[in-house]
């Protein structure tokens, strides 16, 4: 296992965390090759921070009003009735309680009966300095 790690690591020049996804992903593989159980192989970046902010979703069909559960960097829980499929692309808009507002795109990762988990996938650079800002004073 080590030298497959080396040698994807050579490739890919990857962190530790990613090391980590990695040997997690051939581990899974080994024990149980079924690549739907890849799915459940922790994603997350970034530590999520409970707090609860009305957003402004935009699918391909139509605007749902909902709010966070928690939130990070790179994704957020958010709660609505509504259902968005897995692996839709979704526009977000949010704004903090000091009135600063973040646009971001993201890709819905799982669905729940409540909500969705969302992976932000594109952020403008202000944006993000922004929203890092925020989540850091949480």
């Amino acid at each position: 296992m080590i030298d497959k790690l080396y040698i994807i690591k050579q490739i890919l020049e990857t962190d530790e965390n990613t090391d980590i996804k990695i040997l997690s992903i051939l581990d899974l593989a080994k024990e149980n090759p079924v690549q739907e159980n890849i799915h459940l192989i922790e994603e997350r970046v970034a530590k999520r921070k409970k707090i609860m902010i009305e957003v402004s979703l935009s699918t391909d069909k139509e605007k749902i009003i909902a709010e966070t559960e928690d939130i990070s960097a790179t994704g957020a829980f958010i709660k609505t009735s509504k259902k968005i499929a897995k692996g839709e692309h979704i526009s977000i808009k949010l704004t903090n309680p000091n009135g600063v507002e973040f646009i971001l795109g993201a890709k819905v990762m799982r669905v729940k009966n409540h909500g969705i988990g969302v992976m932000v996938k594109t952020i403008n650079q202000n944006d993000r300095e922004n929203l890092n800002k925020f989540l850091s004073r949480l």
